[in-house]
């Protein structure tokens, strides 16, 4: 019994890390379907480092651009996506920290000095260790989560997002209402290949639909603190909520509150709800508030992406139909 339990041991270390190991090894790199496009990609080197601020640590590392790259994949998106979806994915995360990387003329992270970008998803690019991904997929889901992604990364290796032979600001959030906005409709400043394009087959996100319910008196303290002199119906304030204007993308850019005329990204942030295309009614004591979709809405929408994957587009499809009149090239062709 003795010399079975060792045998048991053995067979368990074999399965679960010499395995997985051999094959992670034996998946090889994806080379781009159009080598003509991009026949410089074999130029890109994990010797070109990146630097970035680590807020766990407080510290500034430097990895290889292609490893930072996995790291942001990683941690912004489903590794369960499609292929295509994660390449598009890998090609906006590089295209972000070229825009910022001081050794191409970038002007780096504002917030710490010295950083090209940091890991702080509210500033720049979210990013995470290799350690960080075994805890989030486990040790089983992990080799065959990285190994797909490592595919994705390398295939793409060097490609960037330019327009007019300038790098983007590849923007992205997680789903759509089934259209993106405009910049200008988020953010007042438009931008050219940031324009609202259509988005179906998202109805399978688990954030298309949201509900959040709110105590009466909760709403119309929230709404009197972050607008002191706001005038309302302090027992019926939903009575005195309407949309003025809505964007292209469906979401709702103004409305009247009480004696206020707000932005509907102010009243999203306020309430912290998925969306600015919403809905509310009245539910007893509370008021219920339905939003459709999840995040600021410009630019790819993840759960978009890869609805357009499962459909056949490839990662360039994909990018050129979220971002307008956009070219994909090496970064040594820039």
């Amino acid at each position: 019994m003795k010399g079975a339990g060792y045998y048991i041991i053995f067979f368990m270390i074999f399965i679960i890390i010499v395995v997985p190991a051999v094959i992670v090894k034996s998946c090889k790199p994806l080379r781009p379907k159009t080598p003509s496009e991009f026949k410089e990609i074999e130029k890109v080197t994990d010797s070109e480092n990146i630097s970035i601020y680590i807020n766990s640590s407080k510290k500034i590392e430097n990895l290889p651009l292609e490893e930072y790259v996995k790291g942001v994949v990683a941690a912004e998106m489903p590794a369960s996506f499609n292929i295509e979806a994660i390449k598009a994915q890998a090609v906006a995360a590089r295209t972000y920290v070229y825009k910022r990387w001081r050794t191409a003329g970038g002007k780096g992270c504002s917030l710490h000095p010295g950083a090209d970008i940091c890991d702080d998803p509210t500033h720049c690019q979210a990013w995470i260790t290799k350690g960080e991904m075994l805890k989030k997929w486990g040790i089983f889901s992990y080799y065959h989560y990285f190994g797909k992604i490592n595919q994705a990364v390398n295939s793409t290796a060097g490609m960037i997002i330019l327009f007019q032979n300038e790098p983007i600001d590849p923007l992205f959030f997680s789903t759509s209402n089934g259209k993106t906005e405009n910049s200008e409709d988020v953010w007042e400043k438009s931008i050219p290949y940031l324009r609202s394009v259509t988005s179906p087959g998202e109805e399978t996100s688990p954030h298309f639909y949201a509900v959040k319910e709110f105590p009466v008196d909760v709403v119309v303290t929230s709404l009197k603190r972050k607008w002191p002199d706001l005038i309302i119906d302090d027992k019926n304030p939903e009575k005195q909520w309407k949309i003025i204007e809505k964007s292209e993308g469906g979401r709702i850019k103004t409305m009247q509150v009480g004696n206020k005329t707000i932005k509907g990204t102010e009243f999203r942030q306020l309430f912290e709800l998925k969306s600015t295309d919403l809905k509310w009614e009245r539910s007893g004591k509370n008021i219920k508030i339905k939003t459709c979709g999840f995040g600021h809405g410009v630019g790819m929408s993840q759960y978009g992406a890869n609805a357009m994957a499962k459909n056949g587009a490839n990662y360039v499809d994909i990018i050129k139909h979220y971002y307008t009149d956009v070219e994909i090239k090496s970064m040594e062709n820039k």
